[in-house]
């Protein structure tokens, strides 16, 4: 989100070919991040596994939400700007009906940016409540993610919190310090593997 794109008003075609350059480095940076995720989101379930089933129901629902994080992402960061390619090389009278597909396009991605905020804040809900109950993180991070992850799913729930490049830096950032509050508890607790040999 650091990385992540502005622009506002009227953009001269070359403006427009950085931002849309730009927009695709970030966005795709964005996919490669939530991939490793998915990957220590599996090691996170495998440490905390216990017969409640919590973690494991954790990572289905992390897994639904990094789908809906990457559909938003590849909208934003490859649908949007070559939909805007198209309108600049427009005669200038359709481009109120090309701002009506791009506003359309941005309602597909808010929806799939607010899929998948609900749907990882209840990962890390259910990863936490596991934690509580059978222990595999502290206590404290395990609260925190159970209430700033609510608090997250309430804003979105009530419409208080907005999916533009502020409201989505914030989910991060929530989401981001407890996702390294468990990576470091982890690697903390972490005892070698010894693999035989066959």
């Amino acid at each position: 989100m650091a990385i992540h794109p502005t622009g506002g008003g009227v953009l001269t075609p070359a403006q427009f070919e950085h931002l849309a350059v730009a927009s695709a480095i970030a966005h795709s940076i964005a996919m490669i991040s939530f991939l490793i995720l998915v990957l220590g989101a599996f090691g996170l379930t495998q440490r905390l596994a216990a017969p409640d089933r919590l973690a494991f129901s954790a990572l289905v629902v992390f897994v639904f939400a990094a789908v809906a994080v990457l559909i938003a992402t590849a909208v934003s960061g490859f649908i949007v700007p070559n939909i805007m390619r198209h309108m600049l090389r427009d005669t200038p009278a359709s481009a109120p009906q090309w701002r009506i597909v791009i506003d359309a396009i941005f309602q597909i991605n808010q929806a799939f940016s607010r899929i998948y905020t609900v749907a990882a804040s209840a990962a890390i809900i259910l990863w936490s409540a596991s934690a509580l109950r059978n222990g595999g993180l502290g206590r404290g991070l395990a609260t925190y993610g159970v209430i700033a992850s609510s608090l997250l799913i309430v804003g979105i729930v009530i419409g208080h919190l907005k999916l533009d490049v502020h409201g989505m830096s914030v989910v991060v950032l929530v989401q981001v310090i407890w996702l390294i509050g468990a990576g470091i508890q982890l690697r903390k607790d972490a005892t070698p593997m010894i693999y035989a040999a066959s």
